[in-house]
């Protein structure tokens, strides 16, 4: 959805949709949201420094 750099770090936001096993071996659809802080390391390689996310709350069927 976002990224953007500001001197040696750079933020990305977004959204991720995946299918898992569940109870039984039934598919659950999950989805939610994700901001990671990527660092430039001292080689310049960007390096992951921050990485939280959060489930979207469950849909009633």
């Amino acid at each position: 959805m976002e990224v953007s750099e500001s001197g040696n770090f750079a933020f990305e936001v977004g959204k991720f949709s995946l299918k898992a096993p569940g109870k039984d071996d039934t598919p659950v659809d999950q989805a939610g949201k994700y901001i990671v802080i990527w660092k430039k390391g001292t080689d310049g390689a960007w390096q992951l420094y921050r990485d939280i996310w959060n489930a979207d709350p469950a849909t009633q069927q």
